[in-house]
């Protein structure tokens, strides 16, 4: 204890070179955090693609088209190709999801139903939005193939529920956090289309979702955060939400998948829907889930690459840094270290002591380090969630403390081999 007062006391002593020395390694750790959040995000996404749906990363095909719009003409071409690919033998599934917003209306519980949201959003963008939540639509392969979130009371969708007319009532499932919202049977009304086409739709409650239950991102299957359905609804698509408008085609380009019996199948499928996109004047890309995500990884890997580079030339010249200040320091205190050995303090004892400031120095500026660099990223919300954030985990904070540690034992050595070398009668000569 008698020692490491002595420590925090130099440090104090020397609190410019030292703040000097703790600016830079804070920086160094900023960029190290950075590129392993790079490293962990990446992991994280391709970890929660998988864990929350049942996608096959070879038999499952992102369907996408560079050339569609919310044109009629488009519409009607997409729509004869989907009807060419569910007519094609290799096809085990077909179809899309997409997220979007519903204002239920003239329910019992409407007043307790905004409350909820009220509670729910407080602090997000959607504070001022408690009139409505977020619904996803699914075809019926995409539901059956992909989702695994189960109920906890009532029923989950049926085929016969995927097959309803818009003047049909349309079973739902609805989000935990409203369970005492909405009862079992439990009937809604709400609007879909616009404009001329607009229609007062009719909700039946079906089933209440299990906490926790969550779906694939309707921005981006794979880059984006999944959704909590908790305070979701989940509906079958029905004709005036899946081809009402060519907007609505438009809009499940983004998420719209296809299911091989065999991922050996692939190629073939390709090619024959390739040849019937380029008859009808479109052009479908197909990709496998596998291959989508080794693209979006190998182009985000390019930045991780650039910041560990960045993060390493930080560490090497912080460690140069830590090393040149600790020797020098070593010489400045000769005196201090001799009058401390004629007390009875050992080499031990004075290694022990600068082994204790340079852990305090590193530890310190490795938790600032952490911080700044949590703090970018929750203010870096464009889209009002980041998922990096998901990265700060214990894992993360563990591979920080081992750098740490390994900045600490490395920058010691050679200080260390010069205290083993400082002799009593040279420290304390030429000093009364």
């Amino acid at each position: 204890m008698k020692y490491t007062r002595i420590a925090f006391s130099s440090i104090v002593k020397r609190k410019l070179s030292i703040l000097l020395m703790a600016l830079q390694l804070v920086v160094s750790f900023w960029m190290i955090n950075h590129a392993l959040i790079t490293i962990d995000t990446l992991n994280y996404q391709e970890k929660q693609l998988f864990s929350i749906s049942k996608m096959d990363e070879y038999k499952t095909v992102k369907l996408t088209m560079p050339d569609g719009d919310d044109t009629q003409w488009f519409a009607e071409r997409f729509r004869q190709l989907e009807t060419y690919i569910k007519s094609l033998p290799e096809i085990q599934g077909y179809g899309s999801f997409n997220t979007t917003s519903i204002v239920p209306q003239d329910f019992p519980k409407w007043q307790k139903y905004q409350q909820r949201n009220k509670q729910l959003y407080a602090g997000t963008r959607r504070e001022d939005d408690i009139e409505s939540s977020g619904i996803i639509y699914f075809d019926y392969d995409i539901y059956r193939l992909f989702t695994k979130f189960v109920v906890i009371k009532g029923r989950m969708l049926e085929e016969a529920d995927f097959q309803k007319e818009n003047n049909d009532v349309i079973p739902v499932l609805v989000g935990y956090d409203y369970r005492d919202v909405f009862r079992i049977g439990d009937r809604f009304k709400a609007e879909a289309g616009a404009g001329e086409k607009t229609i007062k739709v009719t909700y039946e409650v079906v089933g209440i979702l299990e906490k926790g239950s969550r779906w694939l991102s309707g921005n981006d299957y794979f880059v984006s955060p999944a959704d909590n359905l908790d305070h979701f609804f989940v509906a079958p698509f029905f004709p005036e939400q899946r081809e009402g408008r060519p907007i609505s085609v438009a809009v499940r380009l983004h998420n719209t998948f296809i299911q091989l019996h065999s991922e050996k199948q692939f190629k073939d499928v390709k090619v024959a829907i390739m040849k019937k996109g380029k008859e009808l004047g479109i052009s479908p890309v197909l990709q496998t889930v596998r291959k989508d995500v080794d693209a979006y990884q190998e182009n985000t890997r390019k930045s991780n690459h650039y910041a560990l580079a960045i993060g390493t030339f930080f560490l090497i010249v912080t460690l140069i840094g830590v090393i040149s200040v600790t020797i020098s320091s070593i010489r400045a205190r000769k005196y201090e270290f001799g009058v401390m050995m004629v007390t009875g303090a050992s080499k031990r004892d004075i290694s022990f002591m600068l082994i204790m400031e340079l852990f305090f120095l590193i530890g310190i500026s490795a938790v600032i380090g952490v911080i700044v660099s949590y703090l970018t990223e929750v203010n870096n919300d464009f889209l009002g969630y980041n998922i990096r954030l998901e990265a700060f985990t214990w894992w993360l904070y563990g591979k920080v403390a081992i750098i740490a540690i390994f900045i600490i034992l490395f920058s010691a050595i050679i200080p260390l081999w010069n205290i083993k070398k400082l002799e009593l009668r040279e420290l304390v000569e030429g000093r009364e």
